[in-house]
């Protein structure tokens, strides 16, 4: 159980990172989310510095960008996702988020919480 990024999204993020003169060795990008959005919650990106990196937080590395992602936030909310970025066209061009569970409004930017199978 992970949050992963495709190869598309990834060098979308490396691009952002440079033209903000962001080390890439130092930059992390936190996936979060807040309550809000036609489904419930709603998906949030910032980037961090290990300065930022918190306790209860977990780290993933997915296709050479360094992940973090609140650990309760990610169990309870969050669960498994594959964040991708979409060049559809000008309207819908973006990063896009693929949850294994657990709904999704049809705008991609909301959604409903993660449920784990037991």
């Amino acid at each position: 159980m992970q949050i992963e990024l495709t190869s598309t999204a990834a060098e979308k993020f490396i691009e952002s990172f440079e033209s903000e003169n962001l080390n890439l060795d130092d930059t992390y990008l936190r996936v979060s989310a807040n309550q809000g959005g036609c489904s419930g919650w709603r998906w949030e990106l910032e980037t961090n510095t290990q300065a930022d990196i918190q306790e209860h937080d977990l780290t993933f590395v997915s296709n050479d960008i360094k992940i973090l992602v609140d650990n309760d936030l990610f169990e309870e909310i969050i669960g498994p996702v594959t964040i991708d970025f979409s060049t559809k066209n000008l309207v819908e061009q973006g990063f896009i988020f693929v949850r294994q569970s657990g709904q999704q409004c049809g705008c991609g930017e909301s959604f409903t919480p993660y449920k784990k199978s037991s």
